[in-house]
């Protein structure tokens, strides 16, 4: 029986770590001033109507631009994303996440708002 948990590889240390910089760079990415947007700057989730999430993520898979996500998931937790959407349908979007270094489709329904980040 060993004394602990098997040692982690190569592989599962360098995910981790592209991880842990995509969080880096997500949370520390410069953000647009929207006018119907939370200031990015004080830690609270993108506020934008539904029209208007839509509108933004519909034109960001045009350009192919990532945006900054609200999010509320199932169990009402709420995080903040950075997402480059390449297709939106059905109420879902599906979107390259950079927060967590993977694809992953969201429901419209639970997105806050959306804010697009600032050229730099």
């Amino acid at each position: 029986v060993p004394d602990g948990p098997p040692l982690p590889g190569d592989t599962l240390i360098g995910a981790a770590v592209r991880a842990i910089r995509a969080g880096d760079l997500a949370s520390t990415a410069p953000r647009k001033e929207a006018p119907t947007s939370t200031s990015p700057s004080d830690g609270r989730l993108p506020r934008t109507t539904a029209a208007e999430t839509l509108a933004t993520m519909q034109a960001a898979v045009l350009t192919g631009e990532a945006l900054w996500i609200g999010y509320v998931n199932a169990e009402g937790t709420a995080s903040q994303r950075v997402i480059a959407p390449v297709r939106v349908e059905g109420g879902f979007v599906t979107a390259y996440d950079h927060t967590a270094d993977e694809v992953r489709t969201y429901p419209l329904h639970r997105v806050t708002g959306v804010a697009e980040l600032a050229d730099d």
